[in-house]
């Protein structure tokens, strides 16, 4: 009894550190987590009929909350946004309502997925229709510059690992669109490498389009289309 009473100070401290251990312990592994979606109308959420919907970005942020690791959620998608655009919202330092200016979104994020590009195929596409056999490699390659531009700015900001997001080909109808689309993928692809981000490949959905889309005159999938890309990007994700 004595014993006990001249050492109990430091029962209790050794008992006390032994808690805080095992607390930190039993917390070490919990995150908080902010992550930003950045990009067209594939991170927006847009459905095979224009209306916002639960996108790719959506299913990631619930499965982020579902382990109580989320801390926030910023989504940055606009249906026809092209890259230069994105790029110039981030110099401006764009702030849109009940959401931090991109900057300070991007400095806080710890997760950011981007899908971008499709509009850009398209605009490019559409101006050079008339000469569209001698000018793929062109639309492509200055893509790729702008897209190289922007994720330089985005590094200024953001620290952590960028997961790009590739298109399923949506035109198996059209040859034409069909070919930039593989072009475009495959080059998103070694990009990815180059600049040491993590390429989500959608390729997998390419032999069963009739699954992930609803409506033949829209590019945009459905619930099921989303979930799919969802699906392959978490796959891929750290966190």
């Amino acid at each position: 009894m004595k014993f006990i009473k001249k050492y109990i100070k430091l029962i209790v401290l050794i008992i006390t550190c032994i808690f805080v251990y095992l607390i930190y312990t039993n917390n070490s592994n919990i995150k908080n987590i902010n992550y930003i979606s950045l990009g067209d109308g594939y991170a927006k959420g847009i459905n095979s009929y224009g209306e916002v919907n639960y996108g790719y970005s959506d299913y990631l942020k619930d499965e982020i909350n579902s382990s109580n690791q989320l801390n926030n959620y910023y989504n940055y998608g606009e249906e026809d946004i092209k890259i230069n655009d994105l790029y110039n919202n981030i110099l401006i330092n764009k702030q849109e309502d009940k959401k931090p200016n991109i900057k300070q979104a991007l400095r806080d994020a710890n997760i950011l997925t981007i899908s971008i590009g499709l509009n850009d195929l398209i605009y490019r596409k559409n101006i050079q229709v008339s000469n569209i056999g001698n000018n793929e490699e062109n639309i492509i390659q200055n893509v790729i510059i702008d897209l190289d531009q922007l994720i330089t700015e985005i590094k200024k900001y953001y620290k952590y690992d960028i997961y790009l997001i590739g298109y399923y080909n949506f035109y198996p109808q059209n040859s034409v669109d069909k070919k930039l689309l593989d072009k475009l993928n495959k080059k998103y692809k070694e990009f990815s490498k180059r600049k040491k981000i993590i390429y989500i490949d959608n390729s997998n959905m390419n032999n069963n389009l009739i699954t992930y889309l609803d409506n033949p005159n829209s590019y945009y999938p459905n619930t099921e289309g989303y979930k799919k890309i969802y699906s392959n990007l978490s796959s891929k994700i750290n966190y």
